[in-house]
């Protein structure tokens, strides 16, 4: 093998290597709240693990019901789907074009906070409106829909959330006579 050769395979390697270290980004953290459903933070990992705390659940009504429980914690694995889908998503998004703030002022309806950092770039957004950019909107709601997709496993494991939202719990259920 020439010298030239073993140059240009050196090269490929390194680029091929280099490009394969390029992340999406180096954390993301989301946060979601509503109404009458679910209040809970999540953490994405550079792998395919999620960090859950389940703030506030709609499934403390019923003693019976399923996961997830509030001020809870939990671990999940995405999907190699999943997890494509989400580096596809971020990829596409340009967090400096967004505002750091769309709200307006009702009591209730659906929030979310969203912390994205990449290399030096650094970005919060809170959500608390219905004119929302469509790419956040997109973001938020695919996610919510992942998590209850997702198998949680309880984990004692102490986590803590750069943003963590905190909505009001539902009013409770009219009494029966």
């Amino acid at each position: 093998m020439t010298i030239k050769s073993q140059i240009l395979l050196i090269g490929l390697f390194l680029s091929f290597s280099l490009s394969c270290n390029d992340k999406e980004y180096d954390e993301f953290e989301f946060s979601y709240g509503n109404t009458f459903e679910t209040d809970f933070c999540i953490r994405f990992t550079r792998n395919d693990s999620v960090y859950i705390r389940e703030n506030w659940s709609r499934n403390d009504i019923n003693e019976k019901s399923a996961y997830p429980k509030s001020q809870t914690n939990y671990t999940a694995i995405l999907t190699k789907v999943q997890k494509e889908k989400l580096n596809k998503i971020l990829s596409d998004i340009d967090f400096q074009k967004f505002n750091s703030a769309y709200y307006e002022k009702y009591e209730d309806g659906d929030q979310y906070r969203i912390y994205f950092k990449k290399k030096k770039f650094e970005k919060k957004i809170y959500v608390h409106s219905d004119n929302t950019p469509e790419q956040l909107d997109s973001l938020a709601y695919w996610i919510v829909d992942v998590k209850r997709k997702l198998k949680l496993k309880k984990t004692n494991k102490n986590l803590n959330f750069e943003h963590t939202v905190y909505s009001k719990p539902p009013p409770p259920p009219p009494l029966s006579n």
